[in-house]
């Protein structure tokens, strides 16, 4: 269990773009300065991405069927493993799952070493914030192997269902065996974690480079995504308020033709959060501006560019993992599974406002056409060379793994589920200034007219995910009236808002299982499958070795699959 639970740290190292890693790994068995620990963080955060290997099991994704090579390219073969949510993949590469379970568990055990150096050095006030992010980066690892690996999300068997190994300390016994616990077990560690590194994070000053560390506010994101995955959403609130301000100054809609206010059917007041409120100017300020770059950027490297920059003021934790998620996305010739033209267009199109998202689209092969893909080019590719052949090396993406948005649509989808409907619209409101092309304030308003008529034909029926038997005793009202229309609308807009402002970066994923979506996928065959709610595959299948090796496989019965 040694080799398969994590690779010992000078391996971690070699993997990693750190220059200290790269250069100085042996200096890494004496951790007897704090400067040392420091450096040794680095490699505590995962060499490697998921996002490449859980977007192709969401929605949306369409088979394009034979490459123009005749064949899949092997390079690529994750895809379509994750395409037919498959068990195993028949090849290894840098964004398949095994290699992020790797990655994860070196990123802990890189985590472990600075906590124990600390506690030996005597825990010096100067060492705190590092023991801090040591703690942060032990229970972010976690808790992402227990939301892909285990069956998290369900929440009534949280109590018996496997979790997966928490690490805390220093493996210093060969073959040391692990037992996965409980979802339950696991999951109360890592917010122990959680909550003990809160107490000691430093603010972004303490670093060189704050935005490739846990800071105060990074800290505070990861307690906010997994009080959003725990549906615990008054701490969603809670911390989502210490990241973004509420609004305290609104302004009421007002007839042009009657000088009266425009009321909404249920009689309350159309409003929107004041265009001088300061919660309005920070969203303003602060968000990344899609309308602007997508009407600047003279080529799909420069939107990226602008996408991928860690010094844009709504990332708070940057990373750099080695990965071929850009490949990926930029659908070409070797790429089999991606979103279409169709496809692409019901995530990326229209909204609640009647204005289309300010995102910047490209279509490859025959352009714009329903079967041709296509993308938004938000992911950087940073090629580094190891030799003297430019050609040969190694590819890391430039990736946020926290930003500002994310902590305003949290907080949107609390105030929907806690009933507060004006307090999630003004949150939307201020989201979308900066997504849409116009800058009428009035128009993009979000309202509960609005929410209701633009969703009122998808959730007022029983085949609607949320009126489904896995989801439907989680509202306050039936979908028939107006109440139950507004608030699975509003849900709706978040849901729809985080598929498009998280596209590429698997979280479509955990908002598929959290929300009990099925999704539907269909071969280029015309053979197709439909991933329920109550389906095993929902839960991705631990590496091959480490259940070799006696850890308790994930339960597969659908095997083999029911593609019809």
């Amino acid at each position: 269990m040694k080799k398969i639970l994590y690779s010992l740290i000078i391996t971690a190292g070699l993997s990693s773009c750190s220059d200290f890693l790269d250069t100085l790994p042996d200096n890494r068995t004496q951790l007897d300065s704090v400067e040392k620990i420091q450096a040794l963080l680095v490699s505590a955060y995962p060499s490697r991405y998921y996002g490449a290997s859980l977007e192709s099991r969401c929605d949306g994704v369409i088979d394009h069927g034979i490459t123009a090579t005749g064949q899949m390219s092997p390079t690529f073969q994750f895809n379509h493993t994750g395409f037919k949510w498959d068990e195993y993949s028949n090849v290894s590469t840098a964004d398949d799952t095994d290699s992020y379970w790797s990655a994860c568990y070196s990123a802990i055990a890189s985590a472990n070493h600075a906590i124990d150096a600390i506690i030996k050095l005597g825990s010096p006030k100067e060492s705190l914030p590092y023991y801090g992010e040591a703690l942060l980066c032990r229970a972010y690892a976690h808790f992402c192997l227990l939301t892909i690996f285990s069956n998290f999300f369900d929440e009534a068997g949280r109590e018996y269902n496997p979790g997966i190994p928490y690490v805390t300390e220093i493996e210093e016994e060969t073959n040391k065996q692990y037992s996965r616990g409980t979802v339950s077990s696991t999951f109360a560690q890592l917010k122990k974690d959680v909550e003990e590194g809160l107490k000691y994070v430093g603010t972004a000053s303490a670093y060189t480079y704050p935005k490739f560390h846990f800071t105060k506010d990074a800290a505070t994101m990861l307690a906010l995504r997994i009080a959003l995955f725990e549906r615990d959403y008054d701490n969603v609130i809670y911390y989502a308020n210490q990241l973004i301000p509420n609004p305290t100054r609104f302004a009421h809609l007002v007839s042009s033709d009657t000088d009266d206010y425009v009321l909404n059917v249920d009689g309350t007041k159309q409003s929107l959060p004041h265009p001088q409120d300061l919660a309005y100017l920070f969203v303003g300020k602060n968000l990344f501006d899609w309308y602007t770059t997508s009407d600047q950027a003279t080529s799909y490297q420069g939107v990226a560019l602008a996408f991928s920059n860690a010094e844009n003021p709504n990332v708070i934790l940057a990373a750099e993992p080695y990965s071929l998620l850009e490949r990926t996305t930029a659908s070409n010739f070797y790429i089999r599974y991606t979103f279409s033209y169709d496809s692409f267009v019901d995530v990326a199109g229209a909204n609640v406002t009647g204005y289309d998202w300010a995102l910047p689209t490209y279509s490859m092969g025959s352009g714009g056409t329903a079967n041709s893909p296509s993308y938004v080019p938000k992911i950087y590719e940073d090629f580094k060379s190891n030799s003297i052949n430019p050609g040969t090396g190694q590819p890391y993406v430039r990736i946020a793994l926290f930003r500002l948005e994310e902590a305003l649509l949290a907080r949107a989808e609390a105030y929907t589920m806690k009933n507060e409907y004006d307090k999630a619209l003004h949150d939307m409101t201020m989201y979308v200034q900066r997504r849409v092309q116009t800058e009428e304030l009035a128009r993009f308003t979000y309202t509960r007219d609005k929410v209701v008529d633009y969703y009122k034909s998808t959730v007022n029926t029983t085949s609607h995910f949320s009126n489904s038997e896995f989801n439907k005793s989680r509202f306050t009202t039936e979908y028939s009236n107006f109440e139950g229309q507004l608030q699975r609308g509003l849900l709706m807009s978040v849901l729809d808002a985080r598929r498009m402002e998280f596209l590429y970066e698997g979280m479509r994923w955990f908002d598929i299982l959290r929300w009990n979506i099925p999704v539907k996928h269909t071969l280029a065959s015309g053979e197709s499958s439909t991933l329920t709610p109550d389906d095993d595959r929902r839960v991705v299948q631990l590496p091959e070795t480490t259940i070799l090796s006696g850890l308790q496989k994930n339960r597969y019965e659908h095997i083999p699959y029911p593609w019809k």
